[in-house]
Formats: C-alpha cells, structure tokens, sequence
C-alpha cells in the first residue's frame, strides 16, 4: 500500500470521527469530541494522524481506556480534571477511532510503542501522572515501567489484566470473537453490565458512546488481531516504586468479588473501595472519581 493509500483511509477515518461526532447524544461527550486533535506521528506509523484530546493546562494526566472504548469512556470527569491539569486522553492504538492502518499488528506491545512516540511528539519527558482504567490500567503499568523516570504518579480505575498469563484466541476464532462482540444485543448487554445499576443508569446516551466507534473501518480486524496476541495479562509485576493509587467498585461484575479482592491484596497498592459503584468508577461515581484522583494527584 503507498503513502497516498494510508493517506486516504486516514481522511476516511478523520471523516467518520467527524460525523458520529455530530451525531453525539450526551453532551459531555460532544464537549470532549471537540477537543479532539489529531496529531502526526513519525514513520513508524505510516506517518498517519492520531486522534487525542487535549485540553487544559497545568501537570499531564494521560488517561488510557479500556478494551474496545475509546477517549469518550471519559466524558464525565474531563471539565472537572482540566480545571487543574493539562489533561491528554489518546485512542488506543487499534481502537476507538485511531487509524486501522497504522500496522498489521495490534498488540501490548505495539500500543505502548505508540503511547512513548506520542510522549515524544507531545514533548512530555517528566512529571506525567497516568490514570488507567479497565485493560488501560494494566497499559498504564507497562507504560510507567518503559519510561519510570517521567512517570510521578499512577491511578488505576478497576484495573484488568493485572494477573494471570496471555489466551491467544487463534484465527478463525479470534475473528468469529470480533463479530461477536459487534452485534448490537452483545454491545447492549456488556455495556449494562459495566454498570452498578444499569436499569437506572443506562439510556440510550450510553450505549450510543459504548458502540458508536465501531463504524470505524478495519474495526473488526485490528480488534481480532489484538485478541490473537493474548492481550495484556500478568501486569502487576510491573509495578515500582512510584506511588499508586487503585479505585474498584465494590459492585464490579466484569472483574468480579475474587479479582478485586486480588487487587487489594498487592503491595504497595493504595486500594480504594468504592460502595455503589460497577466496573467504571469514572463513570458511576465521576464526581467522588475526579475528587479522588485531584487530592491524590495534587497532594
């Protein structure tokens, strides 16, 4: 494929990000889409364009995603956490809206590659406060360990990944998972499911911002090929000495009673509990979230 192939599909890209951006039903994540920029990286990635949100100004957070969300995952605590920090919310590579045409890969190690190049272009070398949420945890651990001297600290929301080894899901399985999980009743039920109390919670604003990324082209396929690597697993064996803090709701059915109780048991994890509140304390409890995550990053 030549430089203008890559090219045109990233303006696909760009093109669809554009629309289901309009087409945006709650209105914190219509405030967080516009601040989307879309920033160039180098050769290694075909020299494409990267959606990231920046905004604000003080200290960095990067704030990392779960698997198959995207920036928008973050909605509910962007205005409050911009209000002190230089807050920087990525896609993923290979998910959310990123260009699928990056590389034929789409793997641990191939995201953390593009989160350290994308320091780089951004010019941040020091003083980097993280959060991780879901799988972006277990990135955010494996971040911190390849560049520990600009990371100052950690948060992690309901980390994943953080214990046991890689399941390479092999081809055709990996794709037959991929379709799976495109189905409209699959991405319904997960997306309740990541709620405390989804009757209450859960509208069609939610769900529109749970599954409105998979009208990216190649989506499918970049998702296969990560389920083909194994994903990230055992991660917590990275974690030093720089501080961390842990919030895991007490109602989380997707980690469920006994990988939470696991989190706690890690040394050197300051663990929070949080009471009322499923897999995504950013978003079932953003206000209680961003106070945390402002006093532990500003004390």
């Amino acid at each position: 494929m030549t430089k203008s192939n890559f090219e045109q599909f990233n303006d696909v890209n760009v093109e669809f990000f554009e629309k289901a951006k309009l087409s945006l039903l709650d209105p914190l994540g219509l405030y967080l889409a516009n601040d989307v920029k879309w920033i160039k990286l180098n050769e290694n990635w075909n020299s494409l364009k990267f959606p990231v949100v920046i905004g604000g100004k003080g200290q960095p957070i990067l704030l990392l995603h779960g698997f198959d969300s995207s920036f928008l995952e973050f909605r509910r605590i962007y205005q409050s956490l911009k209000r002190n920090f230089q807050v920087i919310i990525p896609d993923l590579l290979g998910f959310g809206f990123s260009p699928r045409c990056a590389t034929n890969e789409y793997n641990p190690s191939k995201i953390i590659s593009y989160l350290v190049d994308l320091l780089k272009i951004l010019q941040i070398t020091n003083n980097l406060k993280i959060i991780g949420a879901s799988m972006g945890g277990s990135a955010a651990l494996k971040l911190a360990f390849e560049i520990s001297d600009s990371i100052d600290k950690i948060i992690l929301l309901s980390p994943a990944g953080l214990f046991g080894e890689p399941k390479r899901i092999p081809f055709p399985l990996n794709q037959i998972g991929a379709s799976f999980l495109g189905l409209p009743q699959v991405r319904k039920s997960l997306c309740r499911q990541a709620f405390a109390f989804p009757d209450e919670c859960v509208g069609e604003m939610e769900e529109q911002i749970a599954s409105i990324h998979l009208g990216c082209d190649g989506w499918r396929n970049s998702l296969a090929s990560f389920a083909k690597s194994g994903g990230f697993a055992g991660t917590h064996k990275y974690i030093q000495n720089i501080p961390i803090k842990a919030l895991c709701g007490e109602n989380d059915r997707i980690l469920g009673k006994k990988e939470i109780e696991n989190i706690r048991k890690i040394e050197n994890l300051n663990f929070v509990g949080l009471q009322n509140c499923g897999h995504l304390p950013h978003i079932d409890l953003p206000s209680l979230s961003s106070k945390i995550i402002q006093d532990y990053f500003l004390g």
